[in-house]
């Protein structure tokens, strides 16, 4: 399940909210970390797309680029599983050669056993809107990820990944930036 809440955020909101996150991490009641929530992690190289218009690659061909910035949640167990609530901050901004005000990004939610077995992957397309004028805005996008369990079983050593979508030649491009 996911639903997608539009942001306008302004030029600080990436300081404001990498201030965030938490998926019980911060728990000391005993009680409450015995069943804790699975570690969620934004993969580092997937973090960011940048988005060219065809056949380009300088910053006149630019036409957005996006960051998974943060995310906030709490899980909830059952008698069969765990569904883990999950808030994703995406930021925006926008590049000259965007045609019209919208930017279109796909992300990904993978969900790993313990030992890193990939058991689901599904992906989910988002739109930002920007307003004019105005070169930054961003979403929050609302998961709810479910991991069957049986009765008194823990998630806390299971994974969620989370990540955009990239091309072969995205990715080629976000390694290259990192390594400058």
């Amino acid at each position: 399940m996911r639903k997608s809440r539009p942001a306008l955020l302004a030029a600080g909101a990436v300081a404001v909210l990498s201030g965030c996150s938490g998926m019980g991490l911060g728990q000391t009641d005993p009680a409450d970390a015995a069943l804790a929530c699975p570690k969620v992690n934004i993969v580092r190289d997937l973090q960011e797309v940048t988005v060219f218009r065809p056949g380009g690659r300088d910053l006149t061909d630019l036409e957005s680029r996006a960051a998974l910035v943060d995310y906030t949640g709490n899980c909830e167990y059952t008698s069969n599983g765990v569904t883990v609530n999950v808030n994703v901050f995406l930021v925006a901004e926008r590049g000259p050669a965007l045609p019209g005000n919208t930017a279109k990004y796909q992300y990904f939610v993978a969900l790993a056993q313990p030992d890193d077995t990939l058991v689901s992957k599904a992906y989910f397309d988002t739109d930002v809107t920007f307003v004019t004028g105005q070169p930054r805005a961003g979403t929050r996008e609302e998961l709810a990820p479910r991991i069957p369990l049986p009765k008194d079983a823990n998630a806390k050593d299971w994974k969620i990944y989370l990540g955009f979508q990239l091309t072969p030649e995205q990715l080629d491009f976000n390694r290259t930036q990192m390594r400058k």
